[in-house]
C-alpha cells in the first residue's frame, strides 16, 4: 500500500495521475445496494475496486430485475450493471479454509476493504477488523449493516423500508390521517452508501495523516436518522413533527409544485397573479402576504391548478422560477434521461454493457476537474479470477482448475 500525504494546498488530482484515487485499492465484500454503491463511488474516482463474490451466484443484485435485454447470461441486472462499473470481480467462498487464506492474502494488499455481513460473521472466519488490521494496520476495514456492530439491534435484520421506518423517515411522510408511506425505490439505502463512501474517504484522510487505518461502523437506521435531525430539534421544544398535504398541483403532463405559497417577494406574487389571469387576488386578503398564503394553501393551490392544467409541466417549471418562485417538477425516469440539465453537466454515460449492447448509465454524483475516470462496464462473474489469482497470487492455472472443482472459486 502506498503513503498519500496530502501537503497543504496541493491538488489532489495531480498527485495520483489525473484522478484522486489513482492509487488506491479497495477490496469489495458487499452486496446489494449500499457497500456496492459505496465502492462504485471510489471506482469513480480512479480506485481499483476488486469485487469478491460467492461462486456459482456471485452478488444477490445479479439477479435483480430487469436483466440486460440479451437476457442476461452473465448475471448483469440493471442495478448490478449500474451499481458494480469499473470494478473487476473475483469469486470466492470464504467458508472454507483455504477461501479465508486467499482472503486474507487479497486484504494485505489492499487499502480499503468494505463488507456488508452480519456483525460476527466474518470473525467466525478470523476475518474481522482485529484480524486483517494485526497483519496491516493501515487497513481501513468498512462495515456496513442495518443498524451498526454494537446495541441491542445489531443481529437484527434489515431492509430499505426498516431503515426508513426506524430512522423516522416514514414518521414524516404521507396524508396526515393515513397510514405512513415509504420512499420510492431504494433511498435509505442509496443514502447509506454515500454515507459509507464519505466516512471512507474521511477515514483515508485520516490515515494519511496519522498513520494507521480503523474500523469504520455504518449503521443504515444512523444515516437515515441524521436526516430527521430537525425532527429532534422539534420534538425537544414539544413539537412533534407532523405529515402535511403536499403542495403539488396537476400539470397537462403531471405535477408541479408552484412554490408560491411562502417565501416569495411580494412582487413576484403579483407578477404571477398577472400570469395566471387572476390580478384580483393581489389584494386579495387569503393571499397577499406570506403568511396569509399559507393558511389558505389549499386555496391557493386550486386557483393555481386552474392555470396549470393546461400546460406542460416544464412550461410552468422554468415561467415560474423565471419569476424567482421556488418552484419544481416531478420528473419521470423519461424526463431524466432527456433532462437538458443532466445532459448539459454529462451526467449519464453510455458505455458497452455486454459486448454489442450499449447502455446508459447514471454518472457520480459530483464533478470534480480531472479526478474522476471514465466507467467501465461491471464485470461478469468471477471474470478476473485468472488475473488475480494466477497473475497477482501466483497460483498456476491448473492449480486455480483445482480451486475451482473443489469449490473455493
Amino acid at each position: 500500500m502506498r503513503d498519500h500525504i496530502w501537503p497543504k494546498g496541493t491538488c489532489l488530482a495531480m498527485l495520483n495521475n489525473g484522478t484522486v484515487l489513482g492509487d488506491v485499492t479497495v477490496l469489495d465484500l458487499s452486496e446489494g445496494v449500499a457497500g456496492p454503491l459505496c465502492t462504485r463511488l471510489l471506482a469513480d474516482l480512479g480506485a481499483q475496486v476488486l469485487k469478491v463474490e460467492r461462486p456459482g451466484s456471485g452478488d444477490v443484485s445479479r439477479g435483480a430485475r430487469p436483466s440486460l435485454p440479451t437476457g442476461g447470461a452473465q448475471g448483469q441486472s440493471a442495478l448490478f450493471l449500474s451499481l458494480n462499473q469499473s470494478k473487476k470481480s473475483v469469486t470466492l467462498n470464504l467458508e472454507t479454509t483455504v477461501g479465508e487464506q486467499l482472503l486474507k492474502q487479497l486484504a494485505q494488499d489492499h487499502d480499503i476493504l468494505v463488507e456488508s455481513f452480519p456483525p460476527g460473521y466474518l470473525g467466525q472466519m478470523g476475518l474481522d477488523y482485529p484480524a486483517l488490521a494485526q497483519a496491516d494496520p493501515r487497513l481501513i476495514y468498512t462495515s456496513i449493516t442495518p443498524f451498526g456492530q454494537t446495541g441491542p439491534y445489531r443481529d437484527y435484520k434489515g431492509s430499505d423500508i426498516v431503515a426508513q421506518a426506524t430512522g423516522a423517515l416514514m414518521h414524516t411522510i404521507g396524508l396526515p390521517d393515513r397510514e405512513p408511506l415509504k420512499v420510492g425505490g431504494d433511498a435509505a439505502l442509496y443514502t447509506t452508501g454515500v454515507s459509507a463512501f464519505s466516512a471512507v474517504m474521511l477515514a483515508l484522510y485520516a490515515r494519511d495523516c496519522q498513520g494507521h487505518g480503523q474500523h469504520v461502523d455504518i449503521s443504515a437506521m444512523e444515516a437515515i436518522t441524521v436526516a430527521q435531525i430537525h425532527s429532534s430539534i422539534h420534538s425537544q421544544f414539544g413539537r412533534e413533527p407532523e405529515r402535511r398535504e403536499t403542495n403539488l398541483v396537476r400539470a397537462s403532463d403531471g405535477w408541479i409544485s408552484p412554490g408560491l405559497e411562502t417565501g416569495v417577494q411580494e412582487e413576484t406574487w403579483d407578477r404571477a397573479c398577472d400570469l395566471m389571469g387572476v390580478p384580483e387576488l393581489k389584494d386579495d386578503p387569503r393571499f397577499n402576504t406570506p403568511q396569509a398564503r399559507r393558511e389558505h394553501q389549499q386555496e391557493l393551490l386550486d386557483v393555481v391548478g386552474r392555470w396549470t392544467a393546461a400546460l406542460p409541466k416544464e412550461e410552468v417549471y422554468h415561467t415560474l422560477q423565471g419569476l424567482r418562485s421556488i418552484a419544481g417538477y416531478v420528473a419521470t425516469v423519461a424526463d431524466l434521461q432527456n433532462s437538458k440539465q443532466l445532459a448539459f453537466r454529462g451526467f449519464w454515460q453510455q458505455i458497452e454493457i455486454e459486448s454489442g449492447v450499449q447502455g446508459l448509465l447514471p454518472g457520480p454524483p459530483f464533478k470534480m476537474e480531472g479526478g474522476s475516470v471514465s466507467p467501465a462496464a461491471a464485470p461478469a462473474l468471477g471474470e478476473h479470477n485468472q488475473e488475480v489469482f494466477c497473475g497477482r497470487l501466483g497460483y498456476s492455472p491448473e492449480e486455480l482448475e483445482q480451486l475451482r472443482r473443489s469449490g473455493v472459486v
